[in-house]
């Protein structure tokens, strides 16, 4: 009898469907964990909107570019010859007439100093002959010879001295040394081509005081922007460095002629704030400002700004539910779009997933 009972009770465990019912146990768990999920309170990030308050101005348009000297300058010797003395290196502050380079000029020194002789011994020839005149002995012709020649040595005297001037290398402005391009024994010879591409050139120099911002603008923008306008200035070497980081500038000149190819006007912006960190070739950034706000202004990145059926909203979290706040476009800058019909503490939602819907509970983390 216990046998057979062993036998019945084994037939049913192979044959009750016990994997269906692990697959149905399952199925209920996943739908209950899909309901519960659907009440859950979707995770999201916040964050304010920008607010420009009444009085600053309202930025118009954003160029990028690099710092520049206006007075700049690629220095090489008048005539040809070999470096023999340099009395400045890279960083070196020089005034304006100060000599900095010498050439080797032993012989342009011997010719002056021979000439220079011949001068002195013809006044000497000529104040004589002037004495003999005056007691009627010096005939007249001879006089005037010898007035001749000593004009003529003194005219040669000159050009030597101009000669030997033109070995010395002054500096045409005061400013900074940025690069030496010879050293001393090294041959340097007349520059061929001018600025930055000059041949055996002896140095290169800028006054840091022109340094200015060299942006390229739109086409499309030019038009909003007008002489002496101010502008901020955000060089790349000041980030982080606090009021340091945003230098007052104003808009010094728009450039006659385009870019064909980029479509662009190339436009300088003269450094109002200077600062002892700022060199040329720095990258900067220029917002030109437009006229002060006469209210606060709320502003909205391009990407929080979304359209449902023509209408612009943003989605921002009101009591720890998602709500779709419906608002005007006012106007566009480099900073976004500004808005009204939004609060300037609301509470907006960064990135929202698609599938968010309005009412839904939302968490904000952090």
């Amino acid at each position: 009898m216990s046998e057979v009972l062993v036998r019945k009770s084994a037939v049913i465990r192979k044959r009750f469907p016990w994997g269906w019912v692990v697959l149905g146990g399952l199925a209920v768990l996943a739908l209950g964990a899909l309901a519960a999920s659907k009440g859950a309170p979707v995770s999201v990030s916040v964050s304010a909107p920008t607010v420009f308050k009444a009085g600053e101005r309202n930025p118009l348009v954003t160029a990028s570019g690099y710092l520049v000297a206006r007075t700049r300058a690629t220095l090489s010797s008048k005539v040809l010859g070999r470096v023999s003395w340099l009395g400045v290196q890279e960083g070196s502050r020089v005034t304006k007439g100060q000599v900095l380079a010498r050439l080797e000029s032993p012989d342009l020194a011997a010719s002056r100093d021979q000439v220079k002789a011949q001068l002195d011994q013809a006044k000497v020839d000529l104040d004589r002959a002037m004495k003999l005149q005056a007691l009627g002995i010096q005939d007249a012709a001879t006089v005037d010879r010898l007035r001749s020649q000593k004009l003529t040595l003194e005219a040669q005297l000159a050009y030597q001295a101009a000669l030997l001037d033109s070995m010395e290398l002054k500096a045409p402005f005061s400013g900074i040394v940025t690069q030496k391009l010879s050293e001393v024994g090294e041959t340097v010879a007349p520059g061929s081509a001018g600025g930055a591409n000059a041949i055996n050139a002896v140095l290169v120099m800028a006054d840091f005081d022109t340094l200015e911002v060299e942006v390229e603008v739109n086409e499309a923008s030019i038009a909003k922007l007008t002489r002496n306008m101010p502008a901020e200035i955000r060089v790349d070497a000041l980030e982080g460095q606090g009021k340091r980081a945003v230098l007052k500038g104003r808009l010094r000149e728009i450039y006659p002629s385009s870019n064909r190819q980029k479509a662009v006007v190339v436009v300088r912006v003269a450094i109002v704030d200077k600062d002892s960190l700022l060199v040329p070739d720095m990258g900067a950034k220029v917002t030109f400002l437009g006229e002060p706000y006469p209210q606060d202004v709320v502003v909205l990145g391009r990407e929080q700004v979304k359209k449902q059926d023509g209408r612009a909203y943003a989605w921002v979290e009101e009591n720890g539910l998602a709500v779709q706040r419906f608002l005007t476009v006012v106007a566009e800058n480099p900073v976004g779009l500004e808005v009204s019909g939004l609060a300037k503490d609301a509470r907006l939602i960064v990135a929202p997933p698609e599938s968010l819907k309005a009412g839904a509970k939302v968490k904000v983390r952090g």
